[in-house]
């Protein structure tokens, strides 16, 4: 009975942690030489969606409106948020899609989906995302032209050449804090956290001793 018990955490245990593990892969790439961090350490930092007819878009020319950053970063707000500014360590949430800036390809939206949560400032994302988001305010809306060197550089990144400059349209969600903060990035978000929570508690009448064991785990 034990034995059987045991099966069947483990097996949940085991599916609860493949799906984490499949999200992960979904958004972060192991590169040489570099630690592996969500969402993608440095470069690869956005997740990729697979689109069997990628939308081309006629992106807006870059022109005397856009600033330029001291790293080469443009960027163009369509709308100052009212809301906070995030600093350095904390989690966010943003809405965006991204193009290729050279033919206006998309590779990527969060349309339909949750925006993307990440902490700022802790290379989790690409260099051109860490600094284009620590100045916008929540409910803004700007857009960022991330050269390559800011970008996923000379590698590439699945359906993104190598050396592309790219297009982002980002919109500042939210800055979350404690516990939201913690589910915003845990792997499957609150009901991977929750059934995670369920197989590790199921574990617990194992350890304790045989005298206040629950009658039905001995």
């Amino acid at each position: 009975k034990d034995d059987a018990m045991w099966v069947v955490c483990w097996l949940g245990s085991a599916a609860v942690i493949g799906e984490a593990l499949q999200l992960r892969v979904l958004t972060y790439k192991p590169r040489s030489g570099h630690i592996v961090a969500p969402p993608c350490h440095r470069r690869s930092a956005i997740p990729l969606t697979r689109r069997k007819q990628p939308a081309m878009t006629e992106l807006v020319p870059i022109d005397e409106k856009w600033s330029t950053t001291a790293s080469g970063l443009k960027f163009l707000d369509d709308h100052i948020g009212d809301g906070e500014t995030p600093e350095a360590g904390d989690v966010v949430k943003v809405a965006y899609t991204g193009w290729l800036e050279k033919n206006g390809l998309e590779f990527d939206s969060t349309k339909g989906r949750s925006p993307f949560a990440f902490v700022l400032g802790q290379q989790r994302v690409i260099p051109g995302w860490d600094e284009g988001i620590s100045s916008m305010r929540v409910g803004g809306k700007r857009q960022l032209c991330i050269p390559a060197e800011l970008g996923y550089g000379q590698e590439g990144s699945g359906s993104i050449p190598s050396g592309a400059m790219l297009r982002f349209e980002c919109e500042l969600v939210s800055i979350e804090s404690g516990f939201s903060g913690f589910i915003a990035t845990f792997p499957g978000g609150i009901t991977n956290f929750a059934l995670t929570s369920i197989l590790a508690l199921s574990f617990v009448p194992y350890l304790l001793p045989e005298e206040v064991k629950p009658t039905f785990w001995k």
